[in-house]
């Protein structure tokens, strides 16, 4: 297993020196990943309940570990696999998601390796981009190659990351998740997981997801987002709207043009009495 060095870097604004690495090898199977060290049953879907997943920190930027746990979580959940995988902070289990600190100039903002005896390594730049990077990253750790032609997925990191579903699984995703588990390798561990009452694999209709400002991003069902200041809930294919709070009152300029009065000052000038009112002086007549 030493042997199995080849990398697959993630990178936010161009696919830098992509070559031909493993994250373009895919297999009949669409974007899943084959060869160059990576084989579709080295996943973590692999695992039969109450197997253990750890992700070990050996130094690298804070909330990445936690992070990167949650990554964990979500690919297991979308395959059905419920609580009786733990996945946990730590160093010791029967697959560990290992992190290393990558030198800072590097040109990718994650990079996975294949399975080395127990162990995917995760090498961690400085530019990691929170749980974004985390859930892609994961999905390479979990069997799944970069996906492009605009199509909208975690794994599709084009242009910016503007196909990534906000940093999140999609329906494509998922239906991708799917398709891996219906290959024969994993029939025995998807019989155990039925036959101990496993969760099915979930569907994305829990409700619909929302088009983004940009047009092409879309956003699952109850995500909450800021926009212009203002905040949107996506509800069920639709954006509820929440105004922002608006910006604050202007100031006032006194009679010398100089001299700055905040809002509601109150002041006298010949007599009369002027109180600021959002950039404005409402007029008073002196007795």
């Amino acid at each position: 297993m030493s042997s199995r060095i080849q990398f697959v870097p993630i990178l936010f604004i161009l696919l830098l020196s992509c070559g031909k690495s493993s994250e373009t090898e895919t297999s009949e199977t669409k974007n899943i990943l084959v060869g160059n060290g990576w084989e579709t049953a080295d996943s973590p879907y692999m695992l039969k309940p109450g197997a253990t997943i750890a992700v070990c920190d050996t130094g690298v930027k804070a909330g990445v570990a936690d992070l990167v746990v949650k990554a964990v979580r979500i690919w297991l959940d979308a395959g059905g696999r419920d609580g009786r995988i733990q996945v946990f902070k730590g160093c010791s289990a029967d697959r560990v998601v290992k992190l290393y600190r990558a030198p800072a100039g590097v040109s990718y903002y994650g990079q996975a390796h294949p399975l080395n005896g127990n162990v995917h390594r995760l090498d961690v730049p400085p530019q990691w981009a929170g749980h974004w990077t985390a859930n892609h990253e994961v999905g390479h750790v979990f069997g799944f190659a970069h996906k492009f032609q605009n199509t909208i997925s975690i794994m599709n990191s084009e242009q910016n990351g503007r196909f990534m579903n906000g940093g999140n699984l999609s329906a494509y995703d998922l239906s991708e998740v799917r398709r891996m588990l219906s290959i024969p390798h994993f029939a025995a561990v998807q019989a155990a997981w039925k036959a101990k009452g496993g969760a099915p694999v979930p569907t994305p209709n829990t409700g619909s997801s929302c088009l983004g400002a940009n047009g092409v991003t879309l956003y699952p069902h109850s995500t909450v987002t800021t926009y212009q200041g203002n905040t949107y809930t996506c509800n069920d294919g639709k954006w509820d709207f929440s105004p922002g709070i608006g910006s604050a009152p202007k100031s006032c300029v006194g009679a010398n043009g100089v001299t700055i009065y905040s809002h509601n000052t109150v002041t006298t000038y010949q007599g009369n009495t002027y109180t600021c009112n959002n950039g404005k002086w409402d007029f008073s007549p002196g007795t």
